[in-house]
């Protein structure tokens, strides 16, 4: 008898185990939705047709997200959201916009940290201010990126893996805003070539950090545009960052342009 019941107990768990395994395998959630979180770089400032979205000013076809979207035409997405914003730091992002992901979410794409570092005001101080304003100013935000922004991007990139299980994420990073110091560069408004030299020291230090922390995270790749965008910032012959223009909010974002670099970079990885 205890025999014929260890055996009937074996042939029972070992039923139990086949079903639960073939539920697993047959039940997984398809992952394949896409959002795209994050701030101006993210939501297509620079690149026009807004809407009426007067607040977000997200691009409806001229970001990366947009032409991400449209290149894939091989594999297409199943949802796809938006919910990037001009002006988001990263607790915009991680409070505000990771409500967009799920379990079936496969695809993310992000770029947030240069506002939590006031880096529009540092290109201010570097356009009004003089030289040495200027690179205080880079300074300054440079030790503010480096003192709180390891910290704010880790708990940023366990939420979205927290929220999204099943997702790539991809993080594209800022390019050189304007052009190298020396002959490379055309005239540009008050920007000197220390002036110049000092913004793309400062935005070397930012994107260095956000770098080093997608580093970290699994399922996480980093997008360096800034090799793309070499010889193309503001104050070159053929630039992909806006200088001044008609709309001030567009000033020192990608154009048109910038944006197809994006996509090309991003396309380089995730296809």
């Amino acid at each position: 008898m205890t025999a014929a019941v260890a055996v009937a107990l074996a042939a029972a768990l070992s039923a139990c185990s086949g079903d639960s395994g073939e539920k697993s395998a047959t039940g997984a959630v398809p992952a394949t939705d896409f959002v795209a979180l994050g701030d101006s770089y993210a939501a297509g400032v620079g690149a026009g047709n807004y809407g009426d979205d007067k607040n977000c000013m997200q691009s409806k076809d001229g970001g990366y997200p947009q032409l991400f979207v449209k290149a894939r035409t091989a594999a297409t997405f199943g949802k796809v959201t938006d919910v990037s914003c001009g002006g988001a730091v990263i607790n915009d992002v991680r409070y505000e916009q990771l409500s967009a992901l799920s379990d079936t979410t496969g695809w993310v794409t992000l770029t947030v940290g240069g506002n939590d570092v006031g880096w529009s005001t540092t290109v201010q101080q570097c356009l009004l201010g003089t030289d040495a304003t200027c690179k205080a100013s880079v300074e300054q935000a440079a030790a503010k990126a480096q003192s709180t922004l390891p910290a704010a991007l880790d708990d940023l990139y366990t939420a979205i893996r927290g929220k999204a299980p099943n997702a790539k994420v991809f993080v594209l990073g800022y390019p050189h805003l304007v052009a190298e110091p020396g002959k490379s560069g055309v005239s540009c408004e008050s920007l000197t070539d220390p002036r110049r030299e000092a913004l793309n020291k400062g935005a070397d230090s930012l994107v260095e950090i956000i770098k080093a922390r997608v580093a970290a995270q699994q399922g996480f790749t980093f997008v360096d545009v800034r090799p793309a965008f070499e010889g193309h910032g503001a104050c070159t012959a053929d630039p992909w960052v806006n200088g001044f223009t008609g709309n001030l909010a567009e000033a020192f974002h990608p154009n048109p342009e910038g944006y197809q670099a994006y996509l090309k970079e991003l396309l380089a990885v995730a296809s």
